[in-house]
């Protein structure tokens, strides 16, 4: 399905009075024609991005893509594999349509950016995604600020004082947790991160988000 910029603008006024939640940056909607899927990307962050990351479950190769309100173009320099960047400009309100193939392939994150760092809430329904994201944000902001990084650990720890126990289970403690964060590298981190909550059985997106209290992390990620 291959839709002209009229098609799209038309698409877009729908999405736009569909219901999607406000507030949620990145707002998918799932559209189906015959035996083909396509997503539709929107910016819902109240502010012109200049990227779109996204990651899918399997390998993928994509086969069309039209903006409504920007432009985007694909600088990963390849039209195969799991994960893509998209860099340009794209409006409030504006719209990425994204097709590939195999069509059953999903989307497990799906993140805007602006000024290469993320643009509010990710699009994610897989933890091994999140943690990843995750762990090269918290490489990001110790490189900008090693500080400012610790404290932000500590009030981390301080917030979820649960996290301590749960810990101590596996034989660590926050000290212990907070020097190996701060001198790994991000796939040191992602690996950590993944062995810790698969130990705490968190393997779904809800689960991992109901387990602690983020807000401090994902503010600080701009999340």
């Amino acid at each position: 399905m291959v839709f002209t910029k009229k098609a799209g603008l038309s698409l877009a006024l729908l999405f736009l009075l569909g219901g999607v939640a406000l507030g949620q940056a990145v707002q998918v909607k799932v559209f189906t024609a015959g035996p083909r899927t396509v997503y539709w990307f929107g910016n819902g962050t109240g502010k012109a991005v200049d990227g779109l990351r996204i990651m899918f479950d399997g390998p993928v190769t994509l086969t069309g893509k039209l903006e409504v309100f920007g432009g985007l173009t694909n600088v990963t320099g390849t039209s195969q594999g799991t994960e893509f960047l998209f860099q340009g400009k794209l409006a409030p309100a504006g719209f990425v349509e994204l097709r590939w193939e195999p069509a059953g392939a999903k989307p497990v994150l799906a993140m805007w950016l602006s000024g290469g760092k993320p643009a509010g809430m990710p699009y994610v329904t897989s933890v091994p995604a999140l943690i990843k994201v995750l762990a090269e944000g918290l490489v990001a902001l110790r490189t900008a600020d090693p500080g400012a990084f610790s404290k932000l650990l500590e009030t981390f720890f301080t917030t979820n004082p649960n996290l301590a126990r749960s810990l101590g289970q596996l034989g660590l403690t926050p000290q212990v947790l907070t020097g190996m964060l701060m001198v790994a590298p991000a796939d040191g981190i992602e690996n950590l991160l993944l062995t810790l909550v698969s130990s705490f059985g968190l393997d779904t997106v809800d689960k991992f988000m109901g387990a602690l209290d983020w807000s401090l992390i994902f503010k600080a990620l701009g999340f």
